[in-house]
């Protein structure tokens, strides 16, 4: 019984503070795929978060290809009945990054952008991506709003970089980076998820990581090394699914399946820590680390390197708050409470 009422006591403290605050301008860049893709289920928890203005949706090759990326998250919004969210395309392919014969074979198919297969339930036939493209708008937005924008940067960086090459007051005017990526050895769960310590979203585009991660620019980053403490197993789906919304209903069909066949499954969360980090930075314990991204050809190549000191080598590394440990408790209870919540009108005023 105490355990409960610590819990709703904390929910009521981030309901409490979350409506004395305005809502946070953000804008989510991401490499989109339908759940149980983890991009999806931070973007359920955005939408239904009322203390995020959420600007747009910027999209980027990664864990499809570009065009899919789009298509998919198109027909997200169209599903969820969020159609008044704009959504922008952005860079199809990273700066330098080629990929080879094992890029082809393991995951990710951010290195060509084919037409995009038809999403689930057929393309957005009520919904269309912008005109602008994701880089114009990304300068457009934060030299509109100096220092009050946010950006939760849950793929690879290329559209940030980009944005940085266009616009050289592009860094200093953007409040925050919120960046699913990396995985930190000086860290406990510090190896990588696509090479031994390099994680995916950062291996996809080195040059592009290094480029923002130098830039001073204030940052979270939600490393490997967190999302492993993230576990989501069936009961936790069931608590979801105990709930009817066009949300809930998404899940139900895609990830429904996938723990029938198997209720003792284990999905581990990336992006969504970084997500409700936004609204809840005191989910996850942190760290100021000196980061850095090896470009270098060879083993370490897209590897992000983190230290409390300053290394040989590591002369342009930059201070940044990154994520160590996780209150899984206070996560997933905010998690599920946000994406079970009854669809709101979203509160946008650029």
């Amino acid at each position: 019984m105490t355990r409960l009422v610590t819990q709703w006591f904390c929910a009521v403290l981030v309901a409490a503070s979350a409506a004395a605050q305005p809502a946070q301008k953000v804008i989510f860049d991401t490499d989109f795929a339908f759940p149980p893709q983890d991009d999806s289920l931070a973007l359920f928890f955005v939408l239904n978060s009322p203390d995020i203005n959420l600007l747009g949706i910027t999209t980027v090759a990664g864990n499809r290809s570009l065009n899919v990326a789009t298509a998919d998250v198109l027909k997200i919004l169209e599903a969820t009945e969020r159609r008044e969210v704009p959504v922008y395309e952005g860079a199809a392919a990273p700066l330098l990054h080629v990929g080879t014969d094992w890029d082809r074979r393991t995951h990710g198919g951010w290195y060509s952008n084919p037409p995009a297969r038809e999403p689930p339930g057929g393309f957005a036939t009520s919904k269309r991506a912008e005109r602008q493209g994701a880089v114009d708008y990304l300068v457009q937005t934060v030299r509109a709003h100096p220092r009050e924008v946010t950006i939760l940067a849950i793929g690879p960086l290329t559209n940030i970089a980009m944005a940085m090459r266009m616009d050289t007051a592009f860094a200093s005017n953007v409040k925050q980076l919120v960046i699913m990526g990396g995985a930190i050895a000086a860290l406990p769960d510090g190896a990588g998820n696509h090479t031994p310590n390099a994680e995916f979203n950062i291996y996809v585009d080195p040059e592009a990581a290094q480029i923002v991660l130098r830039s001073g620019i204030p940052i979270l980053l939600s490393p490997l090394n967190v999302s492993r403490k993230a576990r989501f197993t069936k009961p936790w789906l069931d608590r979801i699914l105990a709930t009817d919304t066009p949300i809930t209903r998404l899940i139900r069909e895609h990830l429904g399946p996938m723990y029938e066949a198997r209720p003792d499954r284990v999905m581990l969360m990336y992006d969504q820590v970084a997500a409700v980090s936004l609204v809840a930075p005191s989910v996850a314990k942190t760290e100021e680390l000196l980061v850095d991204v090896d470009v270098n050809p060879g083993p370490s190549y897209g590897v992000t390197v983190g230290g409390r000191e300053r290394w040989p080598g590591g002369e342009q590394a930059q201070p940044m708050q990154v994520q160590s440990d996780l209150d899984w408790d206070r996560f997933i209870q905010l998690f599920v409470e946000r994406v079970t919540a009854r669809p709101a009108p979203m509160r946008r005023q650029p």
